[in-house]
C-alpha cells in the first residue's frame, strides 16, 4: 500500500493536471473529448481519496492500540473512544431488503433498498425486555430491561407486545409524466437557444409564398413568375432554473432502518420530473418554462394551434370530431389526444339517440370489454396535469389537446444534479439535499396541434 505522503503527492498533481487542462480551454467551451479527460482525472482523484481515507484510518486505528491502558486512562483522565467502540455489533451477511415501485415515463419500475440489522436489541428494546420479563419476571430485570418498558407504557401492557417492524413501504404512486416522451429534446451550453422560423399564415398546404407559374416557352414579362418574398422571425427560449431542498436529521439518516437519504433523493427527482410536467402543460414563462396549451391558446401568435370552441362546460361527440379534423392532414402521422382521467371519462359517456355509447366499451371482437386506447383511430394518453373541463373554478380550460407533441421543444442546459451538504447546518445536527436543475420549454410549431376549448359561464 502506498504511504500518506505518496498519495498526497499524487493527489495535488491529479488536481493541478486538471487545472492546467481548464487553463488551457479558456473561455470556450469544452469539447465532448475534454470533458471525457476530465473526467476520467476526477475519476482517479476519487480513487487517490479513498486510498488516502483507508491509511489515515488505519493509521488511526494503530494509534489507538498503541495507546497505554490502565486506571488512569479508564478514570481520572479524559480520552477519545476508540474506534468503533459502542457500536452495536452487526452480522455483515445480516441484510433485509424490500422493493418499492415507482412510476416513471418507462412505466412502473421496482427499486430495492437494502439496510443492515444489528445482532442487539432492537434501539427501544422491547424485544430483549419481553424475554427478560417472560424469564425473571419485572422485579429482575437489568436498567436497560427497565427503561424499554417505561418507553414502551408499561402500565397499558405495551411491553408485553415486541415491535414487528414491516420491511415493506407504504407509498403512493406517482402519475405519469409525459410531455418528455413526445416532445423535441434539445441541449445547449448556453442560457439560451435562437431558434429561426418562416412566418406563412396564408393556408396550411403550403410553408411559403412560393408558387409555379405557368409561363409557357415565353413569359409575358419578366415578373409573371416572380413571388412575394417569405418572411423570417425567430424563437428565443430561454433556459430557467428550479430548485429544491431538504433538511434531514443526522441522526435520522444514522439511525433510521431505511435509506432516508436514498428515499429523498428519489422523492426528489419525482418532485422534478412531476414539476417540469406541469410547466410544460401550462407554464407561463416568468422565470419557467412557456406551457403547450399557453402558448398554443394564445391568439396572439401569428401561428396559434387551431382551436374549436364549445359553447359551455359539455362536450359532445361533434366537438370531440370537430377538434381531430381541425388539425392539417400532414400532421396526423405522430398525433396523438391528450386529457385527463376525468375527460376521458366524460367522453366515453357520450351515447347516441339509441342510448349507445359513441365511443364502445364492447370490444370489436369477443364479449364485453375496455375497447382499444385509440379515439377516432388515434392512440390516446392521460396526463393528469393537462386542464379538466371547465367549472365555476376554472371558467375557460383546453380538456382536449390533439397533435404532434414534437411541436414542443424542451431546452436541457443542466440534468438534475442533488447535493448534500453536511456543513452548512452541522450546527443544528442536520443535513441539506438540495437538488437543481436548469431547462427551458416553448411551442415552436404551434400549427401541429389542435385544441378543445369549454367555457363556464358561472
Amino acid at each position: 500500500m502506498r504511504t500518506k505522503e505518496e498519495l498526497n503527492k499524487l493527489y495535488a498533481a491529479k488536481v493541478l493536471e486538471v487545472e492546467e487542462k481548464l487553463k488551457a480551454a479558456g473561455d470556450s467551451p469544452l469539447s465532448e473529448e475534454e470533458r471525457n479527460v476530465i473526467n476520467a482525472i476526477y475519476g482517479e482523484i476519487d480513487d487517490i481519496k479513498a486510498e488516502l481515507h483507508i491509511v489515515e484510518r488505519l493509521g488511526k486505528d494503530n494509534s489507538y492500540l498503541d495507546e497505554p491502558q490502565g486506571t488512569e486512562a479508564a478514570h481520572l483522565g479524559f480520552r477519545e473512544s476508540g474506534p468503533r467502540e459502542g457500536d452495536l455489533p452487526v452480522d455483515e451477511k445480516a441484510w433485509r431488503s424490500f422493493e418499492i415501485k415507482t412510476m416513471t415515463p418507462r412505466g412502473i419500475e421496482q427499486k430495492e433498498i437494502r439496510y443492515q440489522v444489528p445482532l442487539a436489541v432492537q434501539v427501544k428494546g422491547y424485544e430483549g425486555a419481553f424475554e427478560s420479563y417472560l424469564r425473571h419476571g419485572k422485579e429482575d430485570l437489568g436498567p436497560n430491561d427497565r427503561k424499554a418498558l417505561v418507553e414502551a407504557l408499561d402500565a397499558s401492557g405495551g411491553y408485553t407486545v415486541p415491535e414487528d417492524m414491516q420491511t415493506s413501504l407504504l407509498k403512493k404512486i406517482a402519475t405519469m409524466a409525459t410531455v418528455r416522451m413526445f416532445a423535441r429534446i434539445v441541449t445547449t451550453s448556453r442560457d439560451s437557444i435562437k431558434w429561426p422560423r418562416i412566418k406563412y399564415t396564408t393556408d396550411n398546404k403550403y410553408t411559403s409564398a412560393f408558387r409555379m407559374t405557368w409561363t409557357g416557352e415565353t413569359p409575358s414579362s419578366a415578373t409573371a413568375h416572380r413571388v412575394t418574398d417569405q418572411v423570417f422571425g425567430e424563437f428565443n427560449i430561454p433556459v430557467n432554473t428550479g430548485m429544491a431542498s431538504q433538511l434531514i436529521s443526522a441522526d435520522l439518516i444514522a439511525d433510521s432502518a431505511f435509506d432516508v437519504f436514498g428515499l429523498s433523493s428519489e422523492m426528489l427527482g419525482e418532485a422534478f420530473a412531476l414539476g417540469e410536467n406541469v410547466t410544460f402543460w401550462t407554464g407561463n414563462g416568468a422565470g419557467q418554462p412557456r406551457g403547450i396549451i399557453t402558448d398554443a391558446s394564445d391568439t396572439t401568435n401569428f401561428d396559434a394551434a387551431v382551436t374549436v370552441a364549445v359553447t359551455g362546460d359539455t362536450i359532445e361527440a361533434d366537438d370531440v370530431i370537430d377538434t381531430i379534423y381541425a388539425l392539417p392532414a400532414q400532421y396526423e402521422y405522430n398525433a396523438r389526444v391528450f386529457m385527463t382521467k376525468a375527460t376521458e371519462k366524460l367522453i366515453r359517456k357520450i351515447k347516441d339517440s339509441s342510448s349507445d355509447y359513441i365511443w364502445p366499451v364492447q370490444a370489436l371482437v369477443g364479449g364485453f370489454g375496455v375497447a382499444a386506447n385509440e379515439l377516432l383511430g388515434f392512440p390516446t394518453t392521460r396526463d393528469e396535469f393537462v386542464n379538466n373541463v371547465s367549472d365555476s373554478d376554472n371558467t375557460t380550460t383546453y380538456p382536449l389537446v390533439f397533435g404532434d407533441l414534437n411541436a414542443y421543444a424542451i431546452v436541457d442546459r443542466v440534468g438534475l444534479s442533488i447535493k448534500r451538504d453536511d456543513s452548512l447546518y452541522s450546527e443544528t445536527n442536520n443535513v441539506l439535499l438540495l437538488g437543481k436543475k436548469r431547462v427551458g420549454g416553448q411551442l415552436v410549431e404551434a400549427y401541429r396541434l389542435s385544441l378543445l376549448r369549454t367555457v363556464n359561464s358561472t
